[in-house]
C-alpha cells in the first residue's frame, strides 16, 4: 500500500474497496467506506457513510499511523489513538433525532468528554453526515437544526469561535447522523477566508445560531504541516452565487479554495508550498455531470486523488461542495496517487 505522504501525526490515503476487505493492520487509525447498505463491524475503526460514490470504481478512505494505535468503544463511541492524535466516530438512528437540537448537543458533548479523558483536547476535523439534511422549512430545516445543537454544545466553553474546527455537513438519503472527526493533544490555527464571511458570523437570515466551524485548520506536526480545508462551496461573502450552475459553482469553490491556500501560506512561512493530498467531492443527487471530474483535475492537478460523493449540500441553492487535506514541509516529502 503505498502511501499518499508520510508525517508525523496521521496520514490520508484511498484503496479500491475490492483490495480493503482484510482486517485492520495496528497502525490503521480508521477506515469509512461510502455507499449503502454496508455491513457493520464490532471494530471500531470502521465507519460507514451512507453517501454512494460516483464516478469511478469504490474507494475506501483510511486513516493511518506512523506508529501502533490502541483502540476501543467508549459511550457508544469508536475511536483509535496513538499519542498524537485520535480518530473517532458516533452513529445516532433516526428514532434518536426526534429532538435533533438536544440529539447533536448531546453526541457534541459526548465527543468532547471522550477526547478529554483520553487526553486530545484539541478539535482538528469534523465531519457531519444527516439524512435528509434540507428536509423542513425555515428554522425547522434540519440542517439549521444541526447546526443550533452543535452551537450550543460548543458555545459551552470561552472564546470557543477563536478553536472551532475545520468541518464538513453533508446530507444522506438515509436516516440518522453519523459524525466522525480527528483531534489532537495540541491545537491548530484557525484559518479564515478573505472572500467569505466567517461560518460563525453568518446573519440570522441562515437560522438562528451560526455554523459553528472555521474555514480551516493549520495542525503542525514535527516534520510537516497539515491544512484540513472545510467543506468549500461557491459562496462568496455570505451569499451563494451561480445558483443552478453546478460547472461555474466548481469555478467559484476553487477560487475559495486559491484565497485559503494564501491565508495558510501567510501563516507557515517557512514551509513549502501547499500540495493537495485528497479532496472528497460531494455533488448533490441529479446534479452531477461528465464534464465534473475532468474540470476538478484540471483545476487541483491530474495528480489529486478524489473521490466523489452523491448528497445534498447544507444550501438548497448549492449543487456541490468540495473538501481537502494539504501539506507543506521544510523539507522533501513524496507525494504519491494511490486509486
Amino acid at each position: 500500500m503505498a502511501p499518499n505522504f508520510h508525517s508525523h501525526g496521521c496520514s490520508y490515503h484511498l484503496f479500491h474497496e475490492a483490495d480493503s476487505g482484510q482486517a485492520l493492520d495496528r497502525n490503521v487509525l480508521a477506515r469509512i467506506h461510502y455507499g449503502t447498505g454496508l455491513a457493520t463491524s464490532p471494530d471500531p475503526r470502521e465507519i460507514n457513510v451512507a453517501l454512494p460514490q460516483t464516478g469511478g470504481a469504490p474507494v475506501a478512505e483510511v486513516w493511518r499511523s506512523h506508529r501502533p494505535v490502541e483502540h476501543g468503544w467508549a459511550d457508544g463511541l469508536g475511536y483509535a489513538h496513538n499519542g498524537e492524535v485520535v480518530f473517532g466516530h458516533v452513529r445516532l438512528d433516526e428514532h434518536d433525532l426526534a429532538d435533533l437540537v438536544r440529539a447533536t448537543a448531546r453526541a457534541y458533548l459526548r465527543i468532547d468528554l471522550l477526547l478529554r479523558r483520553l487526553g486530545y483536547p484539541c478539535w482538528l476535523r469534523m465531519w457531519n453526515f444527516l439524512g435528509h439534511i434540507n428536509h423542513g422549512e425555515g428554522d425547522t430545516e434540519r440542517y439549521r437544526q444541526f447546526s443550533q445543537g452543535r452551537h450550543n454544545a460548543l458555545a459551552l466553553k470561552p472564546g470557543f469561535e477563536t478553536r472551532l474546527p475545520a468541518a464538513t455537513a453533508i446530507g444522506t438519503q438515509e436516516g440518522g447522523m453519523t459524525v466522525y472527526f480527528l483531534a489532537a493533544r495540541d491545537p491548530g490555527a484557525q484559518v479564515e477566508n478573505p472572500r467569505q464571511v466567517s461560518a460563525f458570523r453568518y446573519p440570522a437570515a441562515y437560522g438562528p445560531k451560526s455554523p459553528s466551524f472555521s474555514r480551516g485548520c493549520l495542525k503542525h506536526w514535527a516534520d510537516s504541516s497539515h491544512l484540513f480545508v472545510s467543506g468549500t462551496a461557491s459562496v462568496v461573502g455570505h451569499q451563494t452565487l451561480h445558483p443552478g450552475d453546478l460547472l461555474a459553482q466548481l469555478d467559484e469553490t476553487h477560487r475559495n479554495f486559491e484565497a485559503l491556500l494564501g491565508q495558510a501560506s501567510a501563516l507557515e512561512p517557512a514551509a513549502g508550498p501547499f500540495s493537495a493530498v485528497g479532496l472528497k467531492v460531494y455533488v448533490r443527487p441529479g446534479h452531477d455531470s461528465p464534464e465534473l471530474l475532468p474540470r476538478v483535475r484540471r483545476l487541483f492537478g491530474d495528480q489529486v486523488p478524489v473521490l466523489c460523493l452523491a448528497g445534498d449540500i447544507c444550501r438548497r441553492d448549492l449543487l456541490l461542495e468540495i473538501e481537502g487535506l494539504f501539506t507543506a514541509t521544510a523539507h522533501s516529502v513524496s507525494l504519491q496517487a494511490v486509486a
